[in-house]
C-alpha cells in the first residue's frame, strides 16, 4: 500500500475534483455513504477504505460510520481551512479516486440520446433528475474491445438497490452474485426502463447531498451481442427464434421473456451510464403548500412562484435551489 499523501496535497486534489464536477463528485460520495450506512455494509461496501482497516483484516466500522455521519457537504468541503477536518478530506479523496474510471455529469437533454441507444420508446417511463456517464481508462477500453471482437453492441437497463451501486461502479455487475434464477443464472437486464425502476427503490443516501438524501439509481449497460447473452432473438436469415439463445442454464421459468436479457458472462457487459432519481422532501413540501396556508408575504410568494410554477413540477424546474433562495425560504418557512 502506498504511503498517504500530505494533507495539503489531499486538500488540493479534493478541491480540484469538486470544482471540476461537483455533481458527479457528490454522486460518488452519496453511493459510498449509502453502502457504508447499510446494515449489509460488510458485503456491499467494496472497495472498503483502507484507512479504516486494523491488523490487516479488521474493519473498523464504528470509526468509519462516525466519520461518514459527520462528513461535510460538497459546499462545506471546499471551504475547509488548512488543518481543518483532514480526516474527512482524506476519506473524500479516497472515495473520488479511481484509476480505472471517471464519472461525468451529463446535461438532461442527453436523455433523449440514451432513449435512442436503448431503443426505449419513452412511454410511461420516468425521466431521471440526473444523468452520469462512466468514462473508462484506455486499458479498460482495450480489454472490452478485445472481448467484443467486432461484435455489435446494444444497451439495456439494470435496476438495483442504491447501496449496491458503490460496488457496481467499481467492480461491475457480477452474475455469480445475482440471486435471481427464475430464468437462469446471470445478470438480468431489460430494454424497458419502467421495469428496471421497479428494482431500484429510493434508498437513503448522503444526508447533505446536492442531489437529495433519498435516491434511486438505474444503470444503462453496454452489452456485447454474444451467444452467452440469453434473450429472444431471431436466427439470422430467418423469422424463427434462436432457441439456443432464448434459455439460460438452470432456468426455472423456461425461456427468457421478451424485453429481458440474461448475461451469463461478466466480461460481456459494463455500466456506461447512470440514471438517478431524487425524492426531494424539501421540494415536495413546497409542492403541497396551499395558498391559504402561506403567510401573507409577497416576497415569499414571489420566491415560491419562481421555484414552483403554477402547473407544478415540470421539465424546467431547476435541479437545485440557489443558495440565496434556500436561505430566504429557511427564514420564512421553518422546518
Amino acid at each position: 500500500m502506498q504511503p498517504p499523501l500530505p494533507p495539503d496535497a489531499v486538500r488540493e486534489l479534493v478541491c480540484s475534483c469538486l470544482h471540476r464536477d461537483p455533481v458527479a463528485a457528490d454522486l460518488r460520495c452519496s453511493l459510498f455513504v449509502a453502502a457504508a450506512q447499510n446494515y449489509k455494509r460488510d458485503s456491499v461496501l467494496r472497495p472498503y477504505p483502507p484507512r479504516y482497516i486494523r491488523d490487516r483484516d479488521t474493519k473498523e466500522f464504528d470509526e468509519l460510520l462516525s466519520d461518514v455521519s459527520s462528513l461535510p457537504g460538497v459546499r462545506e468541503l471546499v471551504r475547509l481551512r488548512p488543518g481543518e477536518a483532514d480526516h474527512h478530506l482524506a476519506l473524500t479523496h479516497w472515495v473520488l479516486s479511481s484509476k480505472s474510471f471517471a464519472v461525468k455529469t451529463l446535461q438532461k437533454d442527453e436523455y433523449a440520446k440514451l432513449c435512442n441507444l436503448t431503443e426505449s420508446e419513452g412511454i410511461s417511463t420516468p425521466v431521471p433528475d440526473f444523468l452520469f456517464e462512466l468514462e473508462y481508462c484506455d486499458q479498460m477500453n482495450a480489454k472490452f474491445e478485445k472481448t467484443r471482437a467486432g461484435r455489435d453492441l446494444f444497451y439495456a437497463f439494470h435496476g438495483s438497490r442504491l447501496e449496491n451501486f458503490h460496488s457496481i461502479i467499481h467492480n461491475g455487475l457480477h452474475c455469480h452474485l445475482n440471486k435471481t434464477s427464475l430464468f437462469g443464472e446471470g445478470t438480468y437486464l431489460t430494454s424497458d426502463l419502467s421495469m428496471a425502476v421497479l428494482y431500484s427503490p429510493h434508498g437513503n443516501g448522503w444526508r447533505d447531498s446536492l442531489l437529495g438524501p433519498l435516491l434511486s439509481c438505474v444503470a444503462v449497460c453496454e452489452v456485447i451481442d454474444h451467444p452467452d447473452v440469453k434473450c429472444q432473438v431471431k436466427r439470422k436469415d430467418s423469422e424463427t427464434i434462436d432457441r439456443q439463445r432464448s434459455r439460460a442454464r438452470n432456468s426455472e421459468g423456461g425461456e427468457v421473456p421478451q424485453k429481458y436479457f440474461v448475461v451469463t458472462n461478466n466480461q460481456l457487459l459494463r455500466v456506461k451510464y447512470l440514471l438517478v432519481y431524487s425524492q426531494r422532501r424539501h421540494l415536495s413540501r413546497l409542492w403541497t403548500l396551499r395558498e391559504d396556508t402561506l403567510p401573507a408575504s409577497g416576497t415569499l410568494r414571489r420566491h415560491l412562484s419562481r421555484l414552483v410554477p403554477a402547473s407544478g413540477l415540470s421539465e424546467k424546474t431547476p435541479y437545485l435551489l440557489v443558495d440565496s433562495q434556500r436561505r430566504h425560504l429557511s427564514r420564512l418557512v421553518p422546518a
